[in-house]
């Protein structure tokens, strides 16, 4: 549900609802546990959100490059026959861990090592977009016009 006109919104957008989704995970129950700090005082809650924001932020900036530098697969070292080749297909790029958690993991890690902080990287990313409808024209150049009964 959105509140811009049908003309400024794409149906492709529905497809990050999942991402939304996850996000409220990482603020409530899953991350930074919202849900327990019982705030009234909105002001407090103003600055705790600004945190909790540049926090996500920056777990997700240092998981999600952690997640890009992931070999995709170690199955190259197996027999053609063996098992695992063919779940791995079926796997391709699956995360069994989120950019979140993974960040948040990354940063501990380097706490406990007595490690530099990671920092992260944030990638540019494009909204997705539903493809252009065929125009007349374009057909006709193809010569894959199409005529209906």
């Amino acid at each position: 549900m959105t509140d811009l006109l049908p003309a400024q919104a794409d149906i492709a957008w529905y497809a990050m609802r999942a991402w939304i989704e996850c996000g409220f995970k990482d603020t409530k129950r899953g991350g930074w546990n919202w849900h327990h700090t019982k705030m009234t005082d909105p002001r407090r809650a103003e600055r705790h959100w600004l945190v909790m924001a540049v926090a996500t932020l920056w777990v997700i900036s240092v998981g999600g490059e952690v997640d890009a530098n992931l070999p995709v697969s170690s199955c190259q070292t197996l027999p053609p026959t063996h098992i695992a080749r063919r779940l791995s297909k079926q796997r391709a790029r699956q995360r069994r861990i989120s950019c979140f958690a993974r960040g948040i993991l990354t940063i501990c890690a380097a706490l406990v090592a007595g490690d530099p902080l990671p920092m992260g990287r944030l990638l540019a990313f494009l909204w997705p977009s539903s493809p252009p409808e065929p125009s007349q024209e374009a057909s006709e150049v193809a010569g894959t016009e199409k005529t209906y009964p």
